[in-house]
């Protein structure tokens, strides 16, 4: 009577719940060309005494397996099921969930327009005498982001010097 246990085959199809840390490692070693438990330890970033310790816990180190795999451009697919047919899902975005992200990156550049404009009219505000005026800072805000933008046209910048020679100067504060 034969009382061998049958040999791990790595090929064969295992349920990932019921996956033993020794048949995870058999199928690492068919990956990685390794010999030993503790050169996929090593390869896992890993020591020998961790691997122990998995032994001793059944518990699979997952995050730096899957990252592993995915470093050395290997399936998962095949890794946790190998031999098994899986399907890959199909995607359907609605219209609503193109218009979302582009609102979202739509107003991000906005913001970013918005900040880059303030950060070069603020030292013009400073140089002359503009830093408590919201109407001027508005005002410069507005021509700023026009002429970067290519809107603004010959009327409207002479509207827009015509609204800053109208503007009554700031009362300085003491």
């Amino acid at each position: 009577m034969d009382t061998e246990a049958p040999k791990f085959d790595p090929l064969s199809y295992t349920q990932i719940d019921d996956l033993t840390v020794k048949e995870c490692f058999e199928r690492l070693k068919l990956v990685t060309n390794k010999t030993t438990y503790k050169d996929i330890a090593i390869w896992l970033g890993k020591t020998q005494a961790e691997y122990n310790n998995w032994r001793r816990t059944g518990k699979l180190p997952w995050p730096d397996i899957i990252r592993a795999l995915l470093k050395e451009g290997i399936s998962l697919d095949w890794f946790c099921a190998p031999g098994q047919q899986l399907s890959k899902p199909q995607y359907s975005y609605s219209i609503g969930d193109y218009t979302k992200a582009s609102v979202r990156e739509h107003e991000q550049w906005q913001r970013l327009n918005f900040l880059n404009a303030h950060r070069r009219v603020v030292p013009l505000m400073k140089k002359y005498g503009l830093e408590g005026s919201r109407k001027a800072e508005a005002f410069l805000l507005d021509c700023y982001l026009l002429s970067k933008d290519n809107f603004l046209n010959k009327e409207q910048a002479v509207e827009l010097i015509a609204r800053a020679l109208a503007m009554q100067p700031p009362i300085p504060s003491e």
